[in-house]
């Protein structure tokens, strides 16, 4: 008895500490390989998705929930071998995402933004849309202006989806959007007025409807105008005659301005001025002399010097002040070719020469480093920022590229000054927009509205989302509603605008 307790105790103890070394190697992401009768240490892969609740699958092998952790707000599956896998993750009435990655030996393979699209999304068509070509979102939310075209006719309404209510606001002959200027309808912050740009389609004179001001307006062919409309009075006045200038065409890209209710801003030829138009006496205000184009981003107002090709920075709410300038090179002024200035803030914007189309970036780095170069040499139809300033969406009518204004940490990590294809078409892309999580690009082609993703890895998930019998005139984007709206030419009668809820409201995750 006395050689077996010090036998049964070291055996005892041996199997203590081999389950203890094996849980200690387990923890730590060992695993002991039969075949090479060795210990790897293995990987991880982290995921956080669109729906949250989604399956997850490993070389066709779903994943049960218990072995499924949290870590970062993400679903993380440990254990895995060094080595490539296959990932599938899905959920039911949704399009699955898959890819193949490699898994690295004590390092996480993360997936942040995985987009899980659904199958058949409930369509809902918005009541009073008939004949609408273009839809434009008010800061209300769920308040728009539609504009419709029949029988040579535009009218313009006002659209409150949560109210359900729908009121005309105008209904011209002869005239038509804008289209050699990029000019949109454009509500002012506080959702009492619109400012509605147009263009004269034939040489004919138009009046106002007799429920609004007898005004006259258009002239020859061509010839643009606008309209500034009281949405609760529904009276409306001709910008160049508030500011009394006879030469409509001199006047261009009037906004509202974003620090002072009624004050609308606008460009007489080079010349920035701001008028009230609450007080159409008063005359309007000298801004600044020698200004090829201008824009907004928050407060500040940011212009380029028509005489110098010099950006500066003006603050709306102290117009008497003296501008700051942003940038030191110039670029060339074209005399006849319009401008596109967009900033994000001092340290990045853009600007988009158009008759050439081609893209100037200006990306101030915080280490000093400055960049102010082209980054498309034409053909660039429009720009976006995302909402943190990190990442420049461009297009043409066949590629979407992304520019990166900052290093990018998270995975697939992206270095700063860098740009990435991310689609080419033979056939032409329209409405191409950031998604909510700024790592999507949604965009239309003829009657297919697709998203793409920016992550590379293995291959873009590309996915439709919505299709039409007909090419999409418009899809508009509000995700703080949770929808996206679409515009397609109907038949006859037949409502052309619709919406679906783009993503499930979120619990813990978000997105």
């Amino acid at each position: 008895m006395r050689r077996i307790r010090p036998l049964l105790f070291w055996t005892f103890a041996g199997i203590f500490l081999i389950t203890a070394s094996s849980v200690l190697f387990y923890t730590f992401g060992y695993r002991f390989n039969f075949e090479r009768g060795i210990f790897i240490y293995t990987g991880s892969i982290s995921i956080k998705s669109s729906p949250e609740t989604v399956d997850i699958r490993v070389d066709d092998e779903i994943i049960p929930n218990a072995k499924l952790g949290i870590l970062n707000n993400s679903i993380h599956l440990s254990g895995l071998a060094p080595g490539e896998h296959f990932i599938k993750v899905s959920a039911p009435g949704y399009l699955s995402w898959s890819k193949k990655t490699t898994v690295q030996s004590g390092l996480s393979t993360e997936f942040w933004n995985v987009l899980l699209i659904k199958e058949a999304p409930a369509i809902e068509n918005i009541t009073g849309t008939e004949n609408a070509i273009k839809i434009f979102q008010a800061p209300k939310q769920g308040l728009f202006a539609v504009v419709k075209e029949k029988d040579n006719q535009l009218m313009v309404d006002t659209l409150d989806t949560n109210a359900k209510t729908n009121e005309q606001l105008l209904s011209l002959t002869n005239v038509i959007l804008p289209k050699d200027r990029e000019e949109n309808i454009e509500w002012s912050p506080d959702n009492r007025k619109v400012l509605v740009p147009l263009e004269q389609a034939g040489s004919t004179s138009t009046r106002f409807p007799s429920r609004l001001n007898q005004s006259e307006a258009g002239g020859e062919a061509g010839q643009h105008f606008y309209f500034i409309v009281d949405i609760g009075t529904k009276q409306a006045s001709l910008l160049h005659q508030l500011t009394k200038n006879q030469d409509k065409d001199a006047l261009r890209n009037p906004r509202w301005d974003p620090a002072n209710r009624d004050f609308l801003f606008y460009l007489d030829g080079t010349t920035l001025r701001r008028i009230n138009t609450g007080t159409p006496e008063a005359p309007p205000v000298l801004i600044r002399e020698n200004v090829r184009d201008y824009n907004f981003s928050g407060k500040n107002i940011y212009y380029l010097g028509n005489d110098n090709g010099i950006i500066y920075r003006l603050s709306a709410e102290r117009i008497d002040s003296e501008p700051t300038q942003i940038t030191t090179a110039p670029i060339d002024i074209i005399p006849d070719s319009f401008y596109s200035l967009v900033a994000y803030d001092d340290s990045r914007l853009t600007i988009r020469e158009q008759k050439t189309s081609r893209l100037f970036v200006y990306n101030k780095i915080p280490s000093a480093e400055i960049v102010f170069r082209p980054i498309a040499g034409s053909g660039t139809k429009g720009v976006q920022f995302s909402n943190d300033g990190k990442k420049l969406l461009f297009f043409t009518d066949n590629e979407i590229s992304v520019y990166f204004l900052r290093d990018w940490d998270a995975q697939p990590t992206r270095d700063r000054d860098t740009t990435i294809q991310i689609a080419r078409f033979s056939n032409t892309l329209r409405n191409v927009q950031w998604t909510a999580d700024y790592e999507h690009v949604l965009f239309s082609l003829n009657g297919s509205a697709k998203i793409i993703e920016l992550d590379n890895r293995d291959r873009r998930n590309i996915l439709d989302f919505a299709t039409s019998k007909t090419p999409y005139l418009q899809i508009l984007s509000r995700f703080e509603e949770n929808y996206i709206y679409f515009v397609s030419s109907q038949n006859e009668g037949a409502d052309a605008v619709s919406r679906i809820r783009f993503s499930e409201p979120s619990t813990f995750f978000g997105f």
